[in-house]
């Protein structure tokens, strides 16, 4: 391959990935807001907000798994490069694009409901609940991705990762951030699905804790496995 198709094809995948973390943000962030301009109970507004998030997932992993690999998630892409499946300096890329996505995707969905571009979130989400919450959020996703790839079943990372992360918002008490770029972005509105920047560092040491939780889970399934076979 030459130089420059590599390069064509290195930016291509950072494009994909920033886009799809974009359209994380913009929709968990943009939902947030269109509920509290509905009206919508809290019941409501967490399903309609888990629902969006999942379908968006499921697409956007759909359409960039050919790609850039669909990871839209530095959890992700950490433990791919621990596993050697990601060289690391694409994978410090990936990160990198991942976070400006997601920051960009707050600033959008901020400005098409006509709040500042920039409006910092109010909500403070850490305590040590929820930091349980997203280590259990973050390191299921890891692991459903980890196996299916193993298992070569990547045509169900799509559905098994929105279905998750659409659940994830009903039975974990952190509402399944589950990635610390999208927390980042989050970060950034003042939507009711935002998150005070005081909570940040908190929940990605919760999500790294979780995909390196992910990790070992996964070598002892698939040690135990070959040891069997």
């Amino acid at each position: 391959m030459s130089s420059n198709s590599s390069a064509q094809s290195t930016s291509r995948r950072l494009l994909a990935e920033f886009i799809g973390t974009f359209l994380i943000v913009v929709t968990v962030a943009g939902a947030g807001h269109m509920v509290t301009r509905l009206g919508a109970d809290e019941t409501v507004g967490l399903l309609t907000i888990g629902l969006a998030v999942g379908m968006v997932l499921y697409a956007a992993i759909t359409i960039f798994l050919p790609i850039s690999g669909s990871h839209f998630n530095p959890a992700v892409t950490i433990v791919l490069g621990l596993r050697r499946l990601i060289d690391p300096v694409l994978g410090f890329w990936y990160i990198v694009v991942q976070v400006l996505g997601a920051i960009s995707g707050a600033l959008i969905a901020n400005l098409m409901f006509e709040r500042a571009a920039i409006a910092p979130a109010v909500v403070e989400r850490i305590s040590e609940s929820t930091f349980l919450g997203e280590v259990i959020a973050t390191s299921g996703l890891v692991l459903i991705i980890l196996l299916l790839v193993q298992q070569q079943k990547t045509h169900l990372v799509a559905a098994s990762v929105g279905g998750w992360i659409a659940a994830g918002h009903i039975f974990t008490s952190s509402t399944s951030f589950a990635n610390p770029a999208v927390t980042v972005g989050r970060s950034f509105t003042d939507a009711i699905s935002g998150i005070h920047i005081g909570s940040v560092p908190g929940f990605v040491a919760a999500q790294l804790t979780g995909a390196l939780l992910a990790l070992a889970i996964y070598f002892l399934l698939t040690t135990t496995k070959e040891k069997n076979d």
